[in-house]
């Protein structure tokens, strides 16, 4: 019997060495793209993420074993499409995510990146109702990032920026109409690398 043992006592080790060091490898390669995203290289940092989120697409049950490095993949990518004004591309990464990872949807980093292109799509629409719908629904998906994380300031920020640009369009909508635009446009695109950049290269 203990013949047997050693051999896949060996065995298993050589898998679990194999696939710490693949591991090592995948996060050198997530911190190359994070560097490029520092570096201002948007075009290359999603160049990286896109590579480096193909090991969920082959293996999507370790979005959950992996939770957190998912989670930062995801949002990073989302990060980038919403900031080049890529609303579409940064909607579809939000549901490919949470539709591989539920527990996505029930991030305040979720709440925040969907709402903010609700208010994007609200500054964009010409129907007025339309308009005021998707800014309710902002508010609502904003709400609920901040029961589940009350201390973020960006999510409250966006949260009583909407509030109060529905307040004055409840007032005047005629009136209210242009200053709401100028007010959508202050929504905070939350940019966590924002106070890693040195002062010359900040928005």
């Amino acid at each position: 019997m203990k013949k047997f043992i050693w051999p896949i006592l060996l065995t298993l080790i050589f898998v679990l060495s194999g696939g710490l060091i693949g591991y090592a490898y995948w996060l050198y390669q997530v911190e190359k793209g994070d560097e490029a995203l520092l570096g201002g290289d948007s075009d290359r940092a999603i160049e990286i993420y896109q590579e480096t989120a193909t090991l969920f697409t082959k293996a999507p049950w370790l979005a959950t074993f992996l939770r957190s490095d998912y989670q930062k993949l995801t949002f990073n990518q989302v990060r980038i499409f919403y900031l080049r004004g890529q609303s579409d591309e940064a909607i579809e990464k939000l549901e490919e995510g949470s539709l591989r990872a539920p527990f996505l949807a029930e991030t305040a980093e979720y709440a925040f990146w969907a709402g903010n292109l609700l208010v994007r799509k609200a500054l964009q629409t010409k129907d007025r109702m339309d308009s005021l719908d998707l800014l309710k629904e902002s508010l609502e998906i904003y709400q609920k990032g901040l029961f589940l994380q009350p201390g973020d300031w960006d999510l409250k920020y966006n949260y009583e920026l909407v509030k109060y640009l529905l307040s004055l369009r409840a007032k005047d909508e005629k009136k209210g109409e242009e200053k709401a635009k100028s007010i959508l446009e202050k929504t905070r695109p939350g940019d966590p690398f924002q106070d890693k950049l040195p002062p010359e290269k900040r928005g």
